[in-house]
């Protein structure tokens, strides 16, 4: 695969190639082209065109979350701010049948790239499972970032929107840590590790990691809204304020 920042129709745009001639490659890449054609949403980076081997979408001004943490955790404004931002996606993503599957930081673009002035948008479908396609063609599959997948999604189980969930929990954890919470990613997958690491960030915050972090998907929030109302709640509890104050693209807390 082959990306690439380019000019089409005379603006700014990121293009993505297939590089290999493989039947099955092609196929991937165009599932992740049909999914994310499908979907139109403010904090979601579809493509604006498409053929064959490529994919077209508009340029984002801005880094990916992984580069920012790389600098070192974020404050509790921030990683909230962030885990917010994906679920406001994931919400409309979850509405649409489309489960991402591929949650982590590198996915996960903030588009001015300052702290206090971000926009967040989800990128990257080529892991996702949609309803409304006849044929998942990664069914029965482990694909997925060890440190970042569900448990059940390491099983091979496809579609259950509580994985995405999971992925959020972990991106919220990272943020406020600087790292993934369990360091032996395939060994707690596999249930061969139990060992997380310690809770980061505020006492207010440690629920919605314990929940989300649950081996078993019925433990979790039920929902992108569940988990995002539970955020709000947290970030009024510790005083953090309306987050669509200083981040227009993320709806306000009730």
């Amino acid at each position: 695969m082959r990306c690439e920042a380019a000019l089409w129709q005379g603006r700014p745009v990121f293009v993505k190639t297939l590089g290999i001639d493989d039947p099955d490659a092609l196929a991937r890449f165009q599932h992740e082209g049909r999914v994310a054609a499908s979907l139109s949403h403010p904090q979601i980076v579809s493509p604006i065109a498409a053929s064959e081997t490529q994919l077209i979408f508009p340029f984002v001004e801005g880094g990916t979350l992984r580069e920012c943490l790389m600098t070192g955790a974020l404050s509790p404004a921030q990683a909230t701010e962030v885990a917010l931002g994906v679920l406001n996606a994931v919400s409309y993503l979850h509405a649409q049948g489309v489960t991402h599957h591929d949650l982590k930081p590198e996915n996960v673009l903030l588009a001015d790239g300052e702290p206090g002035f971000w926009n967040v948008r989800v990128v990257d479908f080529g892991m996702s499972h949609s309803r409304q396609l006849p044929l998942d063609i990664h069914s029965g599959t482990r694909m997925g970032t060890p440190h970042f997948m569900a448990p059940e999604q390491f099983r091979g189980v496809r579609g259950d929107a509580r994985s995405d969930l999971y992925s959020v929990g972990v991106l919220l954890f990272d943020c406020l840590a600087g790292h993934p919470p369990f360091e032996d990613a395939l060994g707690w997958l596999a249930g061969l590790n139990q060992t997380l690491a310690p809770l980061p960030g505020p006492v207010a915050l440690h629920a919605i990691l314990t929940s989300t972090l649950a081996r078993d998907p019925a433990l979790r929030p039920a929902s992108a809204n569940e988990l995002r109302f539970q955020l709000c709640q947290a970030r009024q509890q510790l005083g953090l304020g309306r987050v669509a104050d200083r981040f227009p693209d993320v709806s306000p807390c009730p």
